[in-house]
């Protein structure tokens, strides 16, 4: 489904986020990607999709994936329609309904018939019956922003689903809706989130750090189970190491 060789990334201003980063996800996973803040979370996404372009390696997608970003403000410019990537579509089925059955109308709604009646069945999914794909994203609050570009999930009906945050501008009946669709859903997703109810609905988890990314083979609460274990060890030997220590200068002394 996805699988990333070596990548690197370099901001704009030439400074380094991350090298070296392999990465394999298989068709249905549902994969938690967790981490510091500013560890490259967020910029990894958007290599998935696509948005990015890596300055190093190679990104294989087999499908199309559809990413919904963390920061909705860029498409405020935009109608709903825009926003969700269907307004061509839908231009060309209301031409063809009005007798306007070109061959270039044709070819851009691809037999695509049930994209009007996919988006109201989205739209009532997510609680917004009123909301119209005409209307402007700007008139929109910060939820129903989210619960638009959720619903294209529906809506695209794509294989590869990328999601950066997506319970954080929603209420907690949005929420329940967002894991209900979580625990449903045969896709293949890969979410960045700090919300732990949703990480915990995932079942793998991997922490990306500037070493590079780790999976632990299970969800939020057995990650947690063995950081706990891991630091334990950790510990274990610090104290083992001192103990050492203690005993060689305590031999030193004895030589001396």
């Amino acid at each position: 489904m996805i699988s990333l060789q070596q990548i690197s990334y370099i901001h704009p201003n030439k400074d380094l986020l991350f090298e070296n980063i392999s990465l394999t996800i298989n068709s249905q996973e549902k994969i938690a990607l967790i981490g510091n803040n500013g560890v490259g979370k967020s910029t990894l996404l958007r290599l998935i999709a696509g948005e990015l372009a890596p300055a190093a390696g190679s990104i294989h997608r087999d499908t199309r994936p559809f990413y919904v970003p963390q920061i909705t403000g860029q498409y405020d410019d935009l109608t709903i329609a825009e926003a969700l990537g269907i307004d061509k579509k839908l231009d060309a089925f209301y031409a063809i309904l009005e007798g306007d059955a070109t061959e270039e109308n044709f070819n851009i709604l691809q037999d695509d018939w049930t994209l009007e009646e996919r988006c109201q069945e989205a739209f009532r999914y997510w609680n917004l019956p009123e909301i119209h794909l005409t209307g402007k994203m700007s008139d929109l609050s910060g939820g129903q922003k989210a619960k638009v570009l959720l619903a294209g999930i529906q809506i695209h009906g794509c294989e590869l689903i990328l999601l950066d945050e997506p319970s954080n501008h929603l209420d907690m009946d949005s929420k329940k809706l967002l894991y209900q669709w979580l625990q449903a859903s045969k896709q293949t997703v890969v979410i960045v989130s700090h919300d732990r109810t949703l990480l915990k609905l995932l079942e793998d988890t991997l922490e990306m750090t500037p070493r590079g990314i780790k999976r632990y083979g299970g969800n939020y609460a057995f990650y947690e189970s063995q950081k706990e274990i891991e630091r334990n060890a950790l510990e274990q030997d610090i104290h083992y190491q001192e103990k050492a220590i203690k005993t060689a200068k305590e031999k030193e002394r004895e030589t001396i």
